[in-house]
């Protein structure tokens, strides 16, 4: 899986260009009234305010909408001509599709009347048709900046829930293709394996009521069974029920492990904050749901491969949510075994590849370890604090 590129960025990019661009346009008309004659040096700061402002709109679009008419007001007099509104329009038309629509409708309606009423002071409180002309040119692509902005709010909410409508459709196919898997494994599987559990089980069970030595391969085929029972079973109820394999039953995962006798930590930082796009507000942020589950497996054969190959006794599994990624390292305190490895730390890594990050196993400082960063696609910003769960470990039964 490749990473998305961060549209963040990219967006605070375009908002430099933007700002950039509408400096110099509020600093033109300045710059012909100086050669006209004097300019005081309070406008430099009213015209370059609005432009100033600009980058903050994501998060702060009615400030931005604020200063931008206020400027706009305090430079009225100065007599610079119709560049300098073009921030105000721009601003206008952000805060309607940051959704602050009741404020921006009245910000434009105040600001009409103030071109109405600044239109009739100058042509001495007569109705012209000049007057009337300058009030609805300005009045008219105060609208456009309303109705504009506003436009593009919905049509992106339209897309928005247009791809989240296509996103849950290909979950549900993907949910019917791992029940009807399930069904299939099930029916073909289950059985197959279950004679045979029960068939060399038999064979044990004579074997040691006649008083023989059971052979080794027949133990060997009698534990082998079991265990394909066991990883049959989970993998079907994966198949099923993707949700109960998610970093929230991370806990339930460690206490079953503590129930044999070890000492698990776990110390978690993965609730940071998404930020909107649109409005620049944040929200808990989900982590992936295929990085969730990839998460939660490697942990839990991280884990079972501690319990089978290694002598220790305590294992420290520690989740920490970055900007873009999440890491995961297991360690334990022991060393390991002669015991023949399984495909765990090769699934481990298919999981990993899959989804485009890096895997590191391997001997530590203090013991095994086993380290994952998966690429998490889901956008945020970085937390201040990011609030740690950190449980303890409990003594052993």
């Amino acid at each position: 899986m490749t990473t998305p590129p961060d549209t963040r960025l990219s967006g605070r990019r375009l908002d430099l260009v933007v700002a950039a661009l509408l400096l110099v346009d509020a600093l033109v008309p300045g710059i012909v009234k100086l050669a006209d004659g004097h300019f005081p040096w309070y406008g430099w700061i009213l015209l370059a305010a609005a432009p100033l402002v600009f980058p903050l709109w994501r998060r702060h679009p009615r400030a931005v909408m604020f200063v931008s008419v206020t400027a706009l007001v305090a430079t009225v007099h100065l007599e610079l001509g119709p560049l300098t509104w073009i921030p105000a329009f721009v601003a206008i038309a952000l805060s309607m599709y940051s959704g602050h629509r009741r404020l921006t409708i009245l910000t434009v309606v105040v600001l009409s009347c103030f071109v109405a009423w600044g239109n009739w002071q100058n042509a001495q409180f007569q109705i012209t048709g000049d007057m009337i002309q300058r009030s609805l040119l300005v009045i008219g692509w105060l609208h456009v900046a309303l109705i504009s902005g506003e436009t593009r709010r919905q049509r992106d909410a339209y897309m928005a829930e247009a791809e989240h409508t296509r996103e849950e459709a290909v979950k549900r196919k993907a949910a019917d293709e791992r029940v009807r898997i399930a069904r299939e494994l099930h029916d073909s599987l289950t059985h197959s394996i279950s004679v045979i559990r029960v068939q060399a089980g038999v064979a044990l069970h004579l074997a040691r009521k006649r008083g023989e030595t059971p052979p080794p391969a027949l133990v060997a085929v009698e534990e082998a069974a079991k265990d394909a029972t066991r990883e049959l079973r989970e993998t079907l109820t994966m198949l099923r029920d993707d949700d109960g394999h998610r970093l929230s039953r991370i806990t339930a995962l460690a206490d079953r492990y503590r129930d044999l006798g070890f000492d698990i930590e776990l110390d978690c930082t993965i609730d940071h904050p998404a930020i909107d796009r649109a409005t620049g507000d944040t929200e808990a942020a989900p982590i992936d749901r295929e990085v969730d589950h990839a998460a939660y497996r490697i942990v839990q054969e991280a884990l079972t491969n501690a319990v089978r190959h290694s002598t220790g006794d305590r294992i420290r599994v520690t989740l920490t949510r970055r900007e873009q990624s999440l890491l995961i390292d297991i360690t334990d305190n022991g060393t390991p075994t002669d015991a023949v490895p399984g495909r765990g730390l090769t699934g481990m890594r298919e999981r990993v590849d899959a989804l485009g990050g890096t895997l590191h196993t391997g001997p530590g400082d203090h013991g095994f370890t086993v380290r994952a960063e998966i690429p998490d696609p889901e956008p945020r910003i970085p937390a201040q604090t990011a609030p740690a769960v950190t449980t303890a470990p409990e003594p052993a039964a």
